[in-house]
């Protein structure tokens, strides 16, 4: 299918100009919570202030509470946040195949840690949270046609439009981003536009306008696990604005954007978050500590009032001055009538409210003792309920996706561990599970069942013992270790328990057999004894 440059500039403003909206609202919830992003609408100058509008800083705290409690609870860079098992129950029970994906799950998590992907992950967080939708590029890296490590970027929300599918997903990503000519030639060579070529010599660090065209290609048959950049699922196009030309055609395996929203209502392509929802309390409290400060300046110095040619010269302010005056009467201070208790009663109630909004009293440690083990499970059990129905589309527009598309990534780079022989001969499907602080305080619930049920049977027991061979121990065990997030190595496959009880009953077998030998020795001993009695 030919396309042209022309074509998917077109598209591109097309989307943009349909986003107007969006674009006024988040350049104002920008301006309160992320002043260093206000370029939505009026582009600023680098190194800019950019802040001076904002009088009170209690959403930029709050939205950094809640994005950095994500970013602690789903993809904590100190501990592995999730894991891979297989859909087949019985590859799951299989020690080799379980321990390949444990292997696979602890690489692709050591070149997290190699990257950049905290810091930029977090950033994406901010974007989510405040604006509603987030934009994260993942690129692989390669080295001589081999795996060489991940590379991310958040991107900002100025340069990415999208566009769904008919089922609603993310499928279409344009990111305008701006190069100059001599870093458009180190990208694309002599492709890069005639426009940059030209000022590659007189004036290299000029920016020019490109676009990045991601979305799907239209694919006869399944896709080769190796496959050249032209035939991949994906596909990218660089088009140079000014020249409208294609400076490069590539291909993606998987869709290498994550665009996450926080939620969305029917219709809708971007969607909504805390920062969205607080914006008329943030608009308040910004005007009302903006007042209050004027009426603060007012009581501290506050303006005076004279009477016409009752001043002799000019009012001296200084400290330690005298002005002369006609009469005593002539100069006094303007009474401030400002109502500071009712002041500070607004200010806390509106601050309050955004707290609440970005959940910060339910996230914030409170002044007190320090917190026991079931206080902090109840405190990440309030936060999933309170972000359920968020965490489950994160799930799915983000974390997911960057998983899947580093596991395939490093499969196809062979940076992965070898693949057992039972994998190569059946194959496998499989499912990532998280493991993170928050993904286990969702699974508890079934564990704490577990463990009030076989205390409830074990009472049971001590009326009939019967009531004991209802309960499958070994699969009450896997499943608590599999919920608790225990590695899989250190739990034993069914191949080698089976053959550790059988050797234990064989060991117990003989056992017993050498007590019976041992016993009927002794009885033929005693019997022999007795005769050779009888006989004497």
């Amino acid at each position: 299918m030919n396309i042209s440059p022309e074509a998917l500039i077109k598209r591109h403003d097309r989307l943009k100009a349909d986003r107007a909206n969006w674009d006024q609202m988040w350049e104002e919830l920008s301006t309160f919570l992320m002043p260093g992003k206000a370029d939505f609408i009026t582009t600023n100058t680098k190194g800019s202030k950019r802040s001076a509008e904002v009088y009170d800083s209690t959403a930029i705290h709050a939205l950094q509470i809640l994005s950095a409690s994500l970013h602690g609870s789903l993809t904590s860079p100190s501990t592995k946040w999730f894991g891979l098992r297989f859909r087949q129950d019985e590859l799951n029970e299989h020690k080799d195949a379980k321990n390949w994906l444990e292997s696979c799950s602890k690489s692709i998590f050591q070149e997290f840690g190699k990257s950049n992907f905290s810091t930029e992950v977090a950033e994406a967080y901010q974007d989510m949270v405040g604006f509603g939708t987030a934009a994260l590029q993942f690129d692989v890296k390669t080295k001589e046609a081999g795996f060489d490590g991940f590379n991310f970027r958040a991107c900002h929300l100025a340069e990415v439009v999208i566009a769904e599918s008919v089922e609603g997903r993310i499928d279409t990503v344009f990111r305008k981003l701006k190069l100059t000519a001599r870093q458009a030639n180190q990208k694309f060579g002599d492709q890069c536009g005639d426009k940059a070529m030209k000022a590659l010599e007189k004036d290299p660090d000029k920016e020019f306008d490109y676009i990045q065209a991601v979305f799907p290609r239209e694919l006869e048959g399944e896709v080769a696990m190796v496959a050249p950049p032209h035939l991949r699922p994906w596909a990218c196009y660089y088009i140079s604005v000014i020249d409208k030309k294609i400076c490069q055609e590539t291909g993606y395996y998987e869709l290498p954007f994550m665009v996450p929203r926080w939620a969305k209502t029917t219709g809708d392509v971007y969607g909504f978050g805390p920062g969205c929802t607080a914006r008329p309390d943030i608009k308040t409290l910004n005007e009302s500590r903006k007042l209050a400060m004027k009426a603060w300046e007012k009581s501290i110095d506050p303006p005076l009032k004279a009477m016409q040619n009752g001043i002799l010269g000019k009012i001296d302010m200084r400290p330690s001055t005298v002005t002369y005056v006609r009469d005593m009467n002539n100069l006094e201070p303007i009474v401030n009538a400002t109502n500071w208790n009712a002041d500070q009663l607004m200010l806390s109630d509106v601050r309050a409210s955004v707290r609440r909004i970005f959940f910060s009293d339910q996230l914030e440690l409170q002044d007190g003792p320090q917190m026991t083990a079931t206080e902090v499970q109840v405190r990440y059990e309030l936060m999933q309920r309170l972000l359920g129905p968020t965490l489950g589309r994160l799930q799915s527009e983000f974390l997911n996706p960057i998983v899947e598309r580093a596991f395939y990534s490093m499969l196809r780079g062979q940076a992965l561990p070898p693949m057992p022989e039972v994998l190569q001969e059946v194959g496998g499907d499989l499912d990532i599970e998280y493991v993170g602080p928050l993904a286990r305080s969702q699974k508890m619930d079934e564990v704490t069942g577990i463990q009030r049920a076989i205390e409830g049977i074990m009472q049971l027991a001590q009326v009939n013992p019967d009531v004991l061979d209802i309960v499958d121990v070994d699969k009450a065990g896997r499943t608590i270790s599999d919920r608790l997030g225990a590695p899989a190595d250190i739990l034993r496959g069914n191949e080698e328990v089976g053959e550790m009880r059988q050797a234990r009953q064989q060991q117990q077998q003989q056992q017993a057999e050498m007590e019976q030998g041992q016993q009927e020795l002794a009885g033929a001993t005693q019997a022999a004894q007795l005769e050779q009695m009888v006989n004497a």
